[in-house]
């Protein structure tokens, strides 16, 4: 009584879960997603649909209106090897999110230093630290977390920080994190996201971070936040900056 839907691009794969209406029979066949997709959006919601599978078409219905898609065997769909993770640990949804938030923006785009178009997970002790940088500017966040875990340090891929992020909401529900040789997995909910993890050595974030500045300032948040907006208005394409 459960359907599970896996996509993948080889780089990351993503599983979802839904519980069904009714008790189906067993079975698992390759469909075309985008065209699923679009057939379940344009539905009403509460929209009861019915698939099946005839002679290796699917065939998705619903009320009066009937689809057949072309579909592939199963056995052809590719799967991001599934490795025993060597690393465990568990934490809050709504803090990893506000993590990634927090230093998601200052990862490179396409910059040929492949290691820096992804963020830095870094394990120490009983902390998790994010860090991005584009070689210009450099976001550093952490957190604690409940037992003291291995050290070790992973790069996710940029596109894996951003699925992450659109999946994670502001819930104190669990995330657990599962860090192997060369993948890494996060389950929560009805959901399982598996990414491959970049391979690079990235730079070493405390040698950037200034220490002993002796120009510190202390500033209500909210109100330089403002002041920044309205300097902003007239920055432009050109000069895109707020002195």
């Amino acid at each position: 009584q459960q359907l599970s839907l896996t996509g993948t691009d080889l780089e990351v794969e993503l599983v979802g879960r839904v519980t069904l209406e009714d008790a189906a029979e067993p079975g698992e066949i390759t469909v075309p997603a985008r065209k699923l997709m679009d057939i379940c959006k344009s539905l009403p919601n509460d929209a009861l649909i019915d698939i099946r599978v005839d002679e290796q078409k699917l065939i998705v219905k619903a009320g009066r209106s009937r689809f057949t898609l072309s579909t592939l065997p199963a056995n052809d769909f590719p799967s991001v090897e599934d490795g025993q993770g060597s690393l465990t640990f568990t934490l809050v949804q709504s803090k990893l999110r506000r993590l990634i938030e927090r230093t998601s923006f200052a990862m490179a785009q396409q910059d040929v230093r492949y290691y820096l178009n992804g963020m830095l997970l870094d394990l120490r002790e009983n902390s998790l630290r994010c860090v991005a940088t584009d070689g210009h500017r450099l976001a550093f966040a952490s957190l604690e977390l409940a037992a003291p875990v291995e050290k070790s340090e992973i790069i996710l891929p940029r596109k894996t920080v951003l699925e992450l992020y659109k999946l994670l909401d502001d819930s104190d529900k669990p995330i657990q994190v599962d860090i192997g040789q060369n993948q890494v997995r996060f389950a929560f909910g009805d959901v399982l996201l598996v990414s491959k993890v970049v391979d690079g050595k990235f730079p070493d974030y405390n040698r950037v971070i200034p220490l002993n500045n002796t120009k510190l300032l202390s500033i209500d948040r909210v109100q330089l936040q403002q002041a920044l907006q309205r300097a902003s208005i007239l920055s432009n394409e050109k000069f895109r900056g707020v002195r």
